[in-house]
């Protein structure tokens, strides 16, 4: 709480000082303070897209430039209040990019960001082809009454870009986006719808870049295709983040007001070099320091992201861990996952090929077989993070369909990851906490039921943590911890204890003791066969794809099938 208030009253210092200088100072100086706050907009902007959430674009100038050309036509052709109209142009920057986020964000790393380039040079060629725009000789507008409004105005607009940025990275939105940045298909496990997320976070960037853009055509009277899709807006907006620090707070503020006044003074003495100057400093500092100035420790403490969440240690109690039906037998219906004839090809080959499988609340189902039998494959399908070739899937009596993952963890099927699946730059804490928001509407009771879940997994003392910090076997508890969050109604767990101590084993299978009882369904893949043994009801042998055994785990090791599939000799041979 302290760190907020202070971070308000920096931001609101910041802005009384913009004010000041806007209603006192020079034309000069106003013009510069308008570039800075439109500097500090467009790069609190792209952070939001590029930065937190992680799609690092080249074509946010594209709503620059529409922002900037709604903005005029609307003062022209319908003859609007500016401040209208720039309402306006946001507006409809945002509504557009509700559509082409679901297209572009399909995309990722390079292809998304040459998809943006792609995009802004689209809307360029067509902005310079109509007659209503001016084509390339552009459009006139009525210029501000004075600079000091239009720069109040921008100033007003950056300070409510940090003020957003501030509140997204404290609410559960923020932390979803984190998630989204790290692992997306980590956090669709966790719950996380990572479409609607990262759509929102790419609207929310299109309306800054649009407010700004129409702006700054107010401020200057005029716009033509080659300054309002201006390739060195984009380059410079860039450079301010990598500046300042990427994904941060402040960082794309210190960036902006840095890279805006460079560029300033470089324009006035190198005017023809001042772009190269600036694309070698753009190469120094992804090389140097990619972290930017919020990598330097002295400012990393207030530039980085505040952690969430509060440690509820009254919260420790049996009835904080939310029950579940009791158990009962499998005996068809009652079962709540089963699969019938379930089968997956990759083009010619055969990953798993008709396996039928149930397991009833309070269950535990071991799946065992050698390495390349298909039980991760099977645990893809389950979990909706692949498409089954052939056969059905009914979750809790109901075809489960094509629900997608982050629904099917929502409606309590949660999963662990063969190879661990954290999120970097979440604590553990955080990372417990953002599957527990998927299942609890209320945050206080998110953070309840995170700390209870902490102290079941012995995660306490690493709460502050990070997941790469940690030793792989603590890292696997990690993981249990936040499907548990989502207070599953099947559990899938693919090979959890591998890595493991033994005092962690036991750890872990007193929490899926636990967890079975309150009602829980488990399926568990693991190698680890004297782990899981002493916990697992029955036994589900694959091999090639195939169900070669099923039964009680006692009897199932014994097979003869089932040693010989693992050890590749013939049982009765060994035995001789």
């Amino acid at each position: 709480m302290t760190r907020l208030i202070i971070e308000i009253v920096v931001l609101a210092g910041l802005a009384l000082a913009g004010v000041m200088i806007a209603l006192g100072a020079n034309a000069y100086v106003v013009q510069l303070l308008f570039s800075t706050a439109l500097a500090v907009t467009l790069a609190v902007g792209w952070n939001l897209i590029g930065g937190m959430a992680g799609y690092v674009s080249f074509g946010q100038v594209a709503f620059f430039g529409l922002g900037a050309y709604a903005g005029a036509l609307a003062m022209l052709t319908w003859a609007l209040p500016w401040p209208l109209a720039i309402v306006l142009a946001a507006s409809l920057a945002a509504l557009l990019a509700w559509p082409l986020g679901r297209i572009m964000l399909r995309l990722s790393g390079i292809f998304f960001a040459l998809g943006m380039f792609g995009l802004a040079r689209v809307a360029q060629i067509i902005v310079n082809a109509l007659a209503i725009t001016g084509g390339p000789m552009g459009t006139s507008i009525p210029t501000a009454e004075g600079p000091a409004a239009t720069a109040m105005a921008m100033v007003a607009l950056a300070t409510g870009a940090v003020a957003l940025t501030m509140a997204i990275s404290r609410a559960r939105f923020g932390l979803r986006l984190a998630a989204l940045r790290d692992d997306a298909i980590a956090a669709a496990a966790a719950g996380v719808d990572t479409s609607r997320v990262k759509v929102m976070a790419f609207c929310a960037s299109a309306g800054l870049a649009a407010a700004a853009g129409a702006l700054y055509a107010r401020n200057v009277g005029y716009i033509d295709p080659a300054s309002g899709f201006a390739g060195t807006i984009e380059l410079q907006t860039v450079l301010m983040v990598l500046a300042g620090g990427i994904g941060t707070v402040w960082g794309p503020v210190l960036g902006g007001v840095l890279i805006s006044l460079l560029s300033t003074v470089l324009w006035a003495r190198f005017p023809t070099e001042q772009q190269i100057i600036l694309g070698a400093l753009t190469l120094v500092l992804a090389i140097a320091m990619p972290g930017g100035l919020a990598s330097i420790p002295p400012l990393s403490l207030w530039l980085r992201r505040p952690p969430l969440g509060v440690f509820k240690p009254t919260a420790f109690t049996p009835t904080a861990m939310e029950k579940a039906p009791a158990a009962v037998a499998v005996n068809g219906e009652s079962a709540v996952l089963a699969c019938r004839g379930l089968g997956k090809r990759f083009g010619g080959v055969v990953a798993v090929a008709g396996v039928d499988l149930a397991v009833a609340p309070g269950e535990i189902l071991a799946v065992i077989g050698p390495n390349g039998a298909g039980k991760s494959t099977l645990f893809d399908m389950l979990s909706a993070f692949s498409a089954p070739s052939s056969g059905e899937i009914r979750f809790r009596g109901a075809p489960r369909g094509t629900m997608p993952p982050h629904l099917l963890a929502r409606a309590g099927l949660a999963r662990t990851f063969q190879t661990s699946r954290l999120f970097p730059r979440l604590t553990v804490f955080e990372t417990v906490l953002l599957a527990a928001t998927s299942h609890h509407p209320r945050w206080r009771d998110a953070e309840q039921a995170t700390s209870a879940l902490l102290v079941a997994t012995d995660l306490v003392g690493d709460a502050e943590r990070f997941p790469d910090a940690l030793p792989p076997g603590r890292q696997r508890l990690l993981e249990i911890a936040r499907a548990l969050a989502l207070a599953p109604a099947v559990l899938l767990l693919d090979e959890a204890m591998a890595g493991m101590t033994v005092a962690e084993i036991a750890r872990v299978q007193a929490v899926l003791r636990a967890a079975a009882g309150r009602g829980t369904a488990i399926i568990a893949i693991e190698h680890v066969l004297p782990a899981i043994a002493p916990l697992a009801m029955r036994a589900l042998v694959l091999d090639n794809g195939q169900t070669i055994a099923e039964g009680a785990p006692d009897a199932v090791l014994a097979d003869p099938v089932v040693i010989e599939a693992y050890l590749g000799v013939d049982a009765m041979a060994l035995a001789s």
